[in-house]
């Protein structure tokens, strides 16, 4: 069984992975998955959608396992009130977020620092400035009213979201509408490191390089500027 060092003090390990590129292990991924998330890729009725969800479980356990020294099969996950995944046994003080949208999976694994994660495929489709009211601050709102173009309207508009999903993720709670738990911030700011507060606790949040037409942002405690170490496909590949 191949390991992985633990990320040091400050350190976030992401991944980003086509989850495509992994479904010919499949059956592989389906053994190592537990009764619960058997359970869930069966009432998956999109046969893409539930090989997808299939692999993503799979290359977590497999990761997950990677860092604790332990089997795929025998991490214990469970999951928050919120719908926040942890590790049932914490004693090596492991924490880590995943978030996938269509074919891209994206994973942050720390020590001791709570984190979030989230990716969004960009679909200028979508009722956007709806979604802007329901979801943002009046300043963010406005900051996206001001943009000059609908191309930066759309980039920008999924940077604040995905901004803010990955700091409500990371204090374990769900995204909802203009949410009281984030003091006034804005995730709009042309920064490379925010700190917002949300949920009583400050975070660090990070846009992240993800491929073309997808946006991506991570949440990380706020202490130190977190040292982001982006695992490499040759790592990835000799897990896996």
């Amino acid at each position: 069984m191949t390991s992985l060092p633990q990320p040091r003090d400050g350190e976030i390990h992401v991944f980003c992975i086509d989850l495509t590129r992994q479904l010919p292990e499949l059956s592989r991924f389906t053994q190592l998955l537990s009764p619960d998330e058997t359970a869930r890729a069966t009432r998956l009725k999109i046969d893409s959608v539930k090989k997808l969800y299939t692999a993503g479980r799979g290359i977590l356990r497999i990761i997950l396992g990677a860092y604790l020294g332990v089997e795929p099969g025998r991490v214990m996950i469970a999951t928050g009130e919120h719908g926040k995944p942890y590790l049932a046994d914490a004693a090596k003080g492991i924490r880590f977020n995943l978030s996938h949208s269509r074919d891209v999976l994206v994973l942050a694994v720390s020590s001791a620092l709570e984190v979030g994660i989230d990716i969004e495929s960009i679909d200028a489709d979508k009722p956007l400035q709806e979604m802007a009211k329901l979801a943002f601050s009046h300043h963010d709102q406005h900051y996206l009213l001001s943009l000059p173009t609908p191309q930066r309207y759309i980039t920008s508009f999924y940077r604040c979201w995905v901004r803010t999903e990955a700091c409500l993720k990371a204090s374990g709670r769900g995204f909802s509408p203009l949410d009281a738990s984030i003091a006034p911030s804005s995730f709009s700011e042309e920064k490379d490191l925010l700190t917002v507060c949300c949920n009583q606790t400050n975070w660090h949040i990070l846009d992240l390089p993800v491929p073309p037409g997808y946006c991506a942002a991570l949440a990380v405690e706020a202490g130190i500027p977190p040292q982001i170490v982006r695992v490499s496909e040759e790592s990835l590949k000799a897990l896996l």
